[in-house]
């Protein structure tokens, strides 16, 4: 039985660009991105020119994270289109699929498929001395950003010059494709091809309509959808009563992340599957809506997580009775010497003269590991004055950074929008590592995970800490200053 396709519009517009290098589908699941992968890759194979033989070869890598997920999802959307007769599958690793189709012209198109399970960096050396017409990239989401260069690479290198023995190149067409749902706020493609100005060279995203409209109430905030007319392949997902269907299970399983990236095609919440260790921030009237800027002679909190080589450094100012975090700093594999040399202080001279620095710091106060010296006694020598915050055990960092978090009004903290990490770790992304999950039953860490989240987060909680503890809350101070003198005295000072 013959079966016909018919682009819908967003890859109708895709198969047109067939000239550009690098093409890329968003959109959500069901929208036909897989079929029209697969169909750009058949439609390449039919442009092949034939060898003198009459025979159109070309050779294909299909590429996702694991091996399951290609037979179990890539592969059934293949076998579909393909016809069974002319097709001979072998289940190895990877994966191989060899078709020859006789053409009305008298050519075969002799089409091969190699289906490798890419899941990190380490995995590209399969791709190394391999000769490809093109790539299917398939969830691309799921697969190291490098997958994407190397891919490219090793495409147009198939069928080889000697088919024709006439020492050119007759690859007629070539390139990278690929297709994904909507990524998390901190995922590689957000900035590949979603936040930039321009896209790389010979590179074009092409972006579905959503499934789902969100309409929030002006008066009552409650929150509806309905589905969009606009989206794409509904014909195929019963009128588009699937996406209502699948909007039900996300509700009653509390996941409105899988809400905006699979139905509304909007950014997921950065930081993985783990769980969130705030959960009272509040994006709207937590981050301004518009950078903020410093203010010249009024005093400013330098709050610094000063561990290991990730030193993470937040510049606070109180201005109109609210605190305003308006610079937040990075040291990515730095020693804390050439953090304070290189980054705070050229800040400190630029952006806030006549501001009376006070450095509030880790009270682990780590030793550097080029001087043996303190991050206070370091900013001591530098003439700043620095001090340790008033305790490093967690629950009251917790406690504090809820604490001023849920302050309205005076004494509220409002955060620079440009400070992406820190609003991401607030946000979710600052998490308790999933240790388990089996059924319902999830266990987590009860220590929040190491990672490049969590210095953005320590670093607000020694300022919170700071601030409350002068300024606020009596039962907070007195838990941290009791704590602090128990810490001194252990140390011996």
């Amino acid at each position: 039985m013959a079966l016909t396709y018919k682009p819908f519009p967003t890859l109708y517009k895709f198969h047109q660009d067939a000239h550009i290098f690098n093409r890329f589908v968003a959109g959500p699941p069901g929208s036909g991105k897989s079929v029209g992968m697969f169909m750009e890759l058949m439609a390449i194979a039919l442009r092949q020119e034939p060898t003198p033989q009459g025979i159109r070869p070309t050779r294909f890598g299909v590429v996702r994270s694991t091996y399951g997920e290609l037979e179990s999802t890539t592969l059934e959307t293949m076998m579909h289109w393909l016809p069974m007769e002319c097709t001979k599958i072998t289940m190895s690793k990877p994966i191989k699929v060899h078709t020859r189709l006789p053409l009305k012209d008298g050519t075969i198109a002799d089409i091969k498929f190699q289906m490798i399970a890419i899941a990190s960096v380490q995995d590209l050396g399969k791709l190394d001395s391999a000769e490809f017409t093109a790539f299917w990239l398939n969830e691309l989401t799921g697969l190291p950003a490098e997958i994407v260069g190397k891919a490219g690479e090793r495409a147009g290198r198939y069928p080889p010059s000697n088919m024709w023995n006439d020492g050119k190149s007759h690859v007629t067409f070539y390139g990278v494709i690929g297709d994904y749902n909507y990524p998390p706020r901190d995922h590689w493609i957000v900035d590949y091809l979603h936040e930039v100005n321009e896209l790389p060279p010979d590179t074009m995203l092409y972006e579905q309509p959503p499934a789902l409209l969100e309409h929030v109430d002006e008066n009552t905030g409650a929150v509806t959808y309905e589905l969009n007319p606009e989206a794409e392949n509904l014909v195929n997902l019963d009128d588009g009563i699937k996406y209502l269907r699948d909007l039900d299970t996300y509700k009653a399983l509390g996941k409105q992340d899988l809400i905006n990236t699979r139905l509304l095609c909007r950014y997921g919440k950065a930081g993985g599957d783990g769980k969130a260790v705030v959960n009272n921030f509040e994006f709207e009237r937590h981050v301004a809506e518009q950078p903020l800027t410093p203010m010249s002679m009024t005093s400013v909190l330098i709050s610094i997580d000063t561990s290991g080589i990730h030193p993470c450094a937040l510049f606070w100012q109180y201005i109109r009775g609210q605190w305003h975090i308006i610079d937040g700093l990075y040291g990515e594999e730095m020693g804390f010497e050439e953090f304070v040399d290189d980054v705070i202080v050229p800040t400190l001279t630029t952006n806030y003269p006549g501001c009376n620095p006070l450095f509030v710091c880790d009270p682990a106060n780590a030793r550097g590991s080029i001087v043996a010296i303190s991050p206070t006694g370091l900013l001591k020598e530098r003439g700043y004055n620095a001090l340790v915050a008033p305790t490093n055990a967690f629950k009251e960092r917790k406690d504090a950074m809820e604490l001023i978090l849920n302050r309205v009004g005076k004494g509220s903290v409002i955060i620079n929008p440009m400070i992406n990490l820190l609003v991401d770790a607030l946000d979710g992304a600052y998490q308790y590592r999933l240790l388990k999950a089996v059924g319902t039953n999830v266990t987590y860490a009860s220590q929040p995970e190491k990672n490049k989240y969590s210095h953005w987060a320590d670093a607000f909680q020694y300022g919170a800490l700071h601030i409350l503890t002068g300024v606020a809350d009596e039962g907070l101070a007195s838990r941290a200053r009791s704590l602090a003198a128990a810490s001194m005295r252990k140390r011996g000072r």
